[in-house]
């Protein structure tokens, strides 16, 4: 899951919410994945095309090490829309595309690194312009499902109640009003700004690469985080001993690996 920043309301209310926020970035994810295969016309995106199983994970109806690898999906999908800076590569962009899906996917929350965010940023944006756009098929708002939407509600409105009575003169709005603005950052795709990200940093991709901000020194001045999780894994055997860090949400599958 990512790690989010703005969560209103109590434990469940904020448990229940970042789980509909990031549920509702996958299917950004895979969005960009459906458009990119149903333009194409190969014979293994043919055979996908024709999937009755679009309701399944991504992972599960399309081969994502093989699209990770394609460069027609760089320039048709990811360079097409503006989801990746423009000086980085198709190998690091398809890398990070699917790492930030990856990310989502996880059981625990993670920081992405800077170009994911760059992405993740990007996909937001590009979904709120296709709300814009064609808003019969592209909502802005989406209602977290009853009745949990009533259950978070509950506690949103002590949550706006408490803040009414401690600075009245900053609320002007009624008690429900408030929390239904509280609600928003979890329901509104335009807060997901606020929701999704700490600051800014990723913008500064669009001036300069990662390279240019270590070696400058500009990432530590201002601190970036250009690296986001990561996980030191440690494997051992023959007597032999290697230690490497790798992105903190693939380390939650080493289990899976054969050593």
């Amino acid at each position: 899951m990512l790690l989010l920043y703005e969560t209103p309301g109590a434990e469940k209310c904020r448990e229940y919410g970042k789980r509909f926020v990031n549920e509702r970035l996958i299917s950004l994810v895979k969005d960009c994945v459906t458009d990119y295969v149903q333009m194409c016309d190969d014979s293994y995106m043919n055979h996908i095309k024709s999937s009755s199983d679009w309701e399944k994970p991504l992972d599960e109806i399309i081969d994502l090490e093989r699209l990770g690898h394609d460069e027609n999906f760089f320039c048709d999908c990811l360079e097409r829309y503006a989801l990746v800076p423009g000086t980085l590569s198709p190998q690091r962009a398809l890398h990070d595309f699917f790492s930030l899906y990856r990310l989502l996917k996880a059981k625990k929350e993670y920081r992405p690194d800077l170009i994911m965010g760059y992405i993740l940023y990007r996909l937001i944006q590009v979904e709120l312009d296709r709300c814009k756009d064609v808003p019969d098929f592209h909502e802005q708002v989406q209602r977290i499902p009853e009745p949990v939407r009533s259950q978070m509600m509950k506690e949103l409105l002590v949550e706006a109640e408490n803040y009414k009575k401690i600075d009245p003169e900053t609320w002007e709005e009624e008690v429900p009003e408030i929390a239904e603005q509280m609600m928003s950052y979890y329901e509104d795709l335009e807060k997901y700004n606020e929701t999704c990200f700490e600051d800014e940093d990723c913008f500064f991709l669009d001036a300069m690469d990662e390279s240019e901000m270590q070696d400058s020194g500009f990432a530590d001045d201002m601190g970036v985080n250009i690296k986001g999780d990561v996980a030191s894994v440690k494997i051992e055997g023959n007597g032999l001993s290697f230690e490497f860090d790798i992105s903190a949400w693939d380390a939650e599958n080493m289990d899976d690996l054969p050593f």
